[in-house]
């Protein structure tokens, strides 16, 4: 499956705090109320994200540093943002640019 994520650590549809999130038994499902345009989604849960073998995660720009080191360094939310629910059932591979990755130290 090829996901990307967004400048505030969403992934398909599910955005952060949205209760979509917390579906766990329809594989596919609708939001009316997106924080982004357009305001009505159709998209994958993430039972059937997380039943991929293999997951590609794409993130660019330097606007999404900050949220790639959540996400992959500090991860001492108490709230998961939805890329760190993002657990296939085989290989999870981020791909990057540099402007995404540059908060991370190697």
């Amino acid at each position: 499956m090829l996901l990307g994520m967004g400048p505030d650590g969403h992934v398909a549809s599910s955005f952060p705090g949205h209760p979509i999130c917390q579906e766990n038994e329809k594989w596919v499902t609708f939001i009316k109320n997106s924080p982004k345009p357009p305001p009505e989604r159709i998209s994958f849960t993430f039972p059937v994200i997380n039943s991929s073998l293999n997951i590609a995660l794409v993130v660019a720009g330097a606007g999404k540093a900050d949220i790639v080191q959540d996400a992959l360094v500090d991860g001492s939310n108490s709230d998961k943002l939805p890329v760190q629910m993002v657990t296939p059932q085989g290989k999870l591979t981020w791909f990057s640019d540099k402007g995404a990755a540059s908060k991370l130290h190697a």
